[in-house]
């Protein structure tokens, strides 16, 4: 073979590749998107209203809660090289009572389905 064919049948190849991976990558953002569609299809079905009020429950529940409760915290203390006191660490340990308060929002937004109603709401 010469250069030139050699030069020639390199592009040709390299081509291919590029046509074959461009096929390849098209399949995976199909397959990506199969698992997506299916991941959802048994989630329950919202409007954008009902998302909205989702969100403003939890962002209710988060701006009820006292974050500013000392007692919502456990710290330690340590005294530095100066001499002065300062926090080693610090842990916030009431996040079932912020949960709770989340929770008690958003299921005022819903009631509950019995399993028979839900399957018909799927369909």
């Amino acid at each position: 073979m010469t250069k030139t064919e050699l030069e020639v049948k390199l592009e040709t190849l390299q081509k291919l590749l590029d046509e074959q991976n461009a096929s390849a990558n098209a399949y995976r953002d199909q397959i990506q998107e199969l698992q997506k569609q299916l991941k959802d299809i048994n989630k329950p079905k919202l409007t954008r209203l009902q998302l909205d009020e989702l969100y403003q429950a939890i962002e209710q529940g988060i701006e009820s809660f006292d974050f500013d409760d000392i007692d919502n915290y456990e710290t330690d203390f340590h005294i530095d090289y100066d001499n002065r006191i300062a926090i080693e660490s610090m842990s916030f340990h009431n996040a079932d009572e912020l949960v709770r308060i989340i929770n008690s929002n958003i299921l005022e937004l819903f009631a509950e389905a019995s399993e028979d109603n839900n399957q018909e709401n799927q369909d």
